[in-house]
C-alpha cells in the first residue's frame, strides 16, 4: 500500500480492490431487502425517520442517503476499473508512464466523457477489446445514458430528489452489471490478492450477492423503525377487551405521534398510530384489561 501527503498535509493511500467490491455488496444486499427499504418514507409515503444500515444510522434526509450511497458506490466503481486496468498492466509487464498516468487521470486519455474515458479507452489500454462498448454494447448504451442522466448530474450539484430508494435499487443493480463486465478480464481471484490471506469464504462474497437473513434484517431494521401504511391507522374506539391479546411495544414516533404496535386474538399484527393524549388513554384501557383478565403490573417495572 502506497501513500502520499498532499500539500495541505492530508495523507492518501491506495484503497485495497477487494474492500470496493465487498461495499457493492453490502449496499446491494440491503436494497434487495424489504425490511430496509420499508423504512425510506417513499416507501409507503410515510414521514421521514432515521434510517439504520450495517455500519450507521442517518438522521438526515432519505434522499441525501440515496444520494451519498449511490454517489460513493459510483466512484468506487470507476475507481475499480482504474485498479484492476493497474494490475493487469503490472501483471502482463505492460506497464508504462501513460498507462501509469491513465490510472490516475482517465481523463488524460482524451476520450469524449468520463464513460468513455473509464470504459473504453482505459481497458483498451490493456487490450483493445476490453472496452465496454466493444465486449457488451447493450450495456455500453445503458451506462452511457446512465452518467447522462444520472452520474453526471449528480456529482455536479444535484441530488436524488425523491425519498423512495427503488430507482436508488435498479442504479445499484446496474452497476453490478458493470462490475460482471469488469469480472471478465481482471478474475476476482487478482482483486483478492496480495499479501493478505483471506478466508475461503471471503474469497466467494466478491462474486455473489448473499441475501440477507430475515433474522439478521429484523436486528438491523427492528420494528419500531418501519414506516407503516396510513390505511392501517385505527382507532383504539375499535378495539373492545376481547379482542387484543398482547402489545408487542410502543414507540414515540414524534411529538404528537405515538404508535402502539398490537396483536388481535386472530394473531393479526395491528398498529396504532394515535396522539400522546389518545395515547395515554389506551394505556388506561390496557390497564383496566389486564385487571379483568387477573394481570398485574410489576411494580416499578421501568416503564414510562
Amino acid at each position: 500500500m502506497s501513500s502520499k501527503q498532499t500539500f495541505i498535509g492530508l495523507s492518501l493511500a491506495n484503497v485495497p480492490l477487494i474492500n470496493l467490491r465487498l461495499e457493492i455488496l453490502e449496499n446491494l444486499r440491503l436494497f434487495r431487502n424489504e425490511r430496509f427499504r420499508q423504512q425510506f418514507p417513499g416507501a409507503q409515503n410515510g414521514e421521514i425517520r432515521p434510517i439504520a444500515t450495517e455500519r450507521y444510522t442517518w438522521y438526515g434526509m432519505p434522499n441525501a442517503l440515496l444520494t451519498h450511497i449511490l454517489r460513493d458506490s459510483i466512484v468506487g466503481l470507476e475507481s475499480a476499473v482504474g485498479g484492476a486496468v493497474y494490475c493487469e498492466a503490472l501483471d502482463r509487464r505492460v506497464m508504462n508512464q501513460k498507462i501509469m498516468e491513465a490510472t490516475k487521470d482517465p481523463f488524460s486519455l482524451g476520450a469524449k466523457g468520463t464513460a468513455a474515458c473509464v470504459y473504453n479507452a482505459l481497458p483498451s489500454l490493456i487490450e483493445k477489446d476490453f472496452a465496454l462498448e466493444l465486449a457488451k454494447p447493450d450495456l455500453w448504451n445503458k451506462v452511457k445514458q446512465f452518467y447522462k442522466e444520472v452520474r453526471n448530474p449528480i456529482f455536479h450539484a444535484y441530488q436524488i430528489a425523491e425519498h423512495d430508494p427503488n430507482p436508488t435499487w435498479k442504479c445499484l443493480e446496474l452497476l453490478w452489471e458493470i462490475y460482471q463486465w469488469l469480472n471478465s478480464w481482471h478474475p476476482l481471484e487478482k482483486v483478492a490478492g496480495g499479501m493478505i490471506s483471506w478466508s475461503e469464504e471471503t474469497l466467494k462474497d466478491p462474486g455473489y450477492v448473499s441475501p440477507m437473513s430475515d433474522q439478521y434484517a429484523r436486528r438491523l431494521f427492528p420494528e419500531r423503525s418501519l414506516l407503516h401504511d396510513p390505511e392501517d391507522d385505527i382507532s383504539t374506539q375499535d378495539y373492545s377487551l376481547e379482542k387484543i391479546k398482547f402489545v408487542k411495544g410502543i414507540y414515540v414516533r414524534a411529538i404528537d405521534r405515538v404508535d402502539v404496535s398490537l396483536v388481535d386474538c386472530d394473531g393479526k399484527k395491528l398498529l396504532l398510530a394515535v396522539p400522546p393524549f389518545e395515547a395515554m388513554r389506551l394505556l388506561d384501557f390496557l390497564r383496566r384489561a389486564q385487571a379483568a383478565r387477573g394481570w398485574h403490573a410489576p411494580e416499578n417495572s421501568g416503564s414510562t
